[in-house]
Formats: C-alpha cells, sequence, structure tokens
C-alpha cells in the first residue's frame, strides 16, 4: 500500500518538490519514491522545454527507455502501484501525466494548476498517449 492522502491538496508549482508546491511529475517521482522505487537520476519528468512542444512527454521516455517499459495504450494498462500514464489535453499534447497510487480501486494522483494535487478515477482519464513503468519495478 502507498501512503498518498498527505499528498492531496498540495498548492501546484511548477518543478516544486516539496509541501509547498509540486506540478504532476514531482508527485509521480515522490509517488515512485513511496513504491520503493528510485526515479530515474536524469528525471524527464522536469524538463525545461515541459511547458511546449507537441509529444515532448512521449519522447522524454524515449531518451530513457534504459528506465521505462512502455506497458500499454489505455488507462486500464495501469495496473500497478507506480505507473505513470500520460494523457492528451484538448489540443492533442501529452501534458497530463498520472500515477496510481491504489491499483485495486484505479485510483491516479496528480497536480492541476487549479486545484493541485487531486486523486481521480481511471475513467476520468482522457485519451492516453502510453502507460508507463519504471523497469525496475517491471522486473
Amino acid at each position: 500500500m502507498v501512503k498518498w492522502h498527505d499528498l492531496l491538496g498540495t498548492p501546484w508549482r511548477l518543478h516544486g518538490v516539496d509541501g509547498s508546491g509540486m506540478d504532476c511529475s514531482t508527485v509521480a517521482e515522490e509517488v515512485l519514491r513511496r513504491t520503493g522505487a528510485t526515479p530515474p537520476s536524469t528525471n524527464p519528468f522536469r524538463m525545461a522545454s515541459s511547458a511546449g512542444e507537441n509529444d515532448e512527454m512521449a519522447s522524454y521516455f524515449g531518451y530513457l527507455e534504459d528506465e521505462f517499459d512502455c506497458i500499454g495504450r489505455t488507462a486500464a494498462d495501469a495496473r500497478q502501484n507506480g505507473d505513470i500514464v500520460l494523457a492528451e489535453d484538448e489540443n492533442g499534447i501529452a501534458r497530463h501525466l498520472y500515477i496510481l497510487v491504489e491499483s485495486e480501486r484505479g485510483t491516479f494522483l496528480t497536480a492541476s494548476h487549479n486545484h493541485g494535487v487531486v486523486a481521480i478515477r481511471r475513467h476520468m482519464i482522457g485519451e492516453v498517449t502510453g502507460v508507463y513503468r519504471l523497469k525496475e519495478q517491471s522486473e
């Protein structure tokens, strides 16, 4: 079981790494740590250009294929706590990152500009770009 309730309501802050603010990527890093995993030292989620180009998040995972496995293309493919789902926004850009924290209930965490860290259910995730798992968790 992953402890995650204390993250709820943390304000949104781009590249923030603590209780004063977090973005969806740093939420994912923290959850990965809490599952016992070690996020990659070169973190694809916290790239300087993460505010920009189409498909940038998917391309970041390509750079770290030694660290992550693509395990699917639907939110249902995320079945293990710590699985990461990338989803497109209304413009078709891979901009939303969700991390599974309750596999049995399909609960994910993310961070939004308006609400900070929030929990959502699997069925609320939009168009999925890919589902990823750290290789150390796949083995």
